[in-house]
């Protein structure tokens, strides 16, 4: 019996070891499953259960999807239009960091960097007319490009593998999608955000002074040109910028009708004779506009004019470029034309301020560098 009962006792005690060997597993397993995990594990936890893509996806202003692994540190720009890409482009801040080349396709481009950026003048650095190989010679980790020049310039690089960035700007809803593309390549989407917001409010703040129930005024923009001295008038087709720029400011462009849909139109001096326009515009890409103007005048057709006659012949305005274009500087064309339509809603304004302005908001240059470098360089009917 005692040997029996000794039996007994040790298998309780083998038992309740088990028991106790069990429960502290059981405790181990719970503390394990309540204890913190680190910031490290759930990184690599998320990353296993979830991939994150940090590819940069877009689509250009020719429809096509570009994908860019990282944000590029090399770009280059080349082609035409690439002062009027370097003017978007310059909307960012930090982006002259991260321009490697630049093709020196007008001498405005080096103006502009002067005016703004004089140390990164040296940036343009390729010749007018650089092909694929003189580009892929700054191995660019991407090139921006005019759409047209996709076939030029673009499909060469496309060989060699060079990503591209096609840009329109050719209307101010297609700027506002380049400007949105070109955020996202220099990882800075905010900024381009703050731009797109900061022309809207320029915009509105337009269009409430421009009177909506007034009769509108028949206004007539012409670009002048003159070759061996011949001079010759062209007008915008209906759906280009400049054509929407006279609509927006308040006055009905007169010419529409007799406008071609693919680029300008010549007219002769009859047809403008014929619309006699309270208001005419005259656009001089390749001299002074105010020049310009002063010789028409001198002209007997043009002095028989209503707009002659009434002082409202006027040279459009610029600074490294005309206004009227589809550049960053199309909201001061607006806002000029704007002043001229209508001049009674915008007799308060001084439009130096609306210049000093601009580049403040727009390219963080302070007063005393415009007051300097670009206001000295204004030209037009002010």
């Amino acid at each position: 019996m005692k040997l029996n009962a000794e039996v007994a006792m040790k298998k309780i005690n083998i038992l309740i070891l088990v028991c106790l060997m069990i429960g502290m597993t059981a405790c181990s397993q719970t503390v394990n499953e309540s204890e913190p995990v680190s910031s490290t594990e759930q990184t690599e936890v998320m990353n296993e259960a979830e991939p994150v893509d940090s590819n940069i996806e877009l689509i250009d202003a020719l429809g096509n999807q570009l994908i860019l692994e990282e944000i590029p540190e090399n770009i280059v720009v080349a082609g035409k239009q690439t002062p009027m890409i370097i003017d978007l482009l310059f909307l960012f801040p930090d982006v002259d960091v991260k321009i490697a080349g630049i093709e020196n396709r007008s001498q405005t481009t080096k103006d502009f960097l002067a005016a703004i950026s004089p140390e990164y003048v040296e940036k343009v650095n390729l010749e007018k007319g650089a092909g694929t190989e003189q580009i892929a010679a700054l191995n660019p980790d991407i090139v921006i490009l005019k759409t047209s020049m996709a076939e030029e310039l673009g499909a060469g690089l496309e060989t060699l593998g060079i990503p591209i960035l096609y840009v329109s700007m050719e209307s101010i809803a297609e700027l506002e999608t380049d400007i949105t593309n070109i955020g996202l390549i220099l990882g800075e989407s905010e900024r381009a955000n703050e731009i797109i917001a900061e022309y809207d409010q320029m915009t509105r703040d337009i269009e409430e002074k421009v009177p909506g129930d007034a009769p509108q005024k028949d206004v007539l923009l012409l670009q002048y040109s003159e070759d061996n001295g011949e001079i010759s008038f062209e007008v915008p087709p209906a759906s280009w910028l400049q054509t929407n720029l006279v609509e927006m400011a308040g006055g009905n462009p007169i010419w529409v009708d007799a406008a071609e849909t693919g680029g300008w139109a010549t007219v002769n001096i009859e047809q403008i004779a014929n619309w006699n326009p309270d208001i005419i515009f005259v656009v001089n890409y390749f001299g002074n506009s105010v020049e310009t103007v002063e010789q028409l005048k001198e002209n007997t057709i043009w002095q028989e004019l209503t707009a002659t006659q009434n002082g409202e012949l006027y040279g459009f305005p610029g600074d490294f470029i005309s206004w009227d274009q589809p550049d960053s500087r199309w909201i001061l064309g607006y806002s000029w034309m704007a002043t001229k339509i209508n001049p009674e809603s915008f007799a308060d304004i001084n439009f130096e301020d609306i210049v000093v302005n601009f580049y403040q908001a727009l390219y963080s240059v302070d007063e005393a560098t415009i007051q300097e470098n670009i206001i000295p360089l204004l030209y037009g009917s002010f």
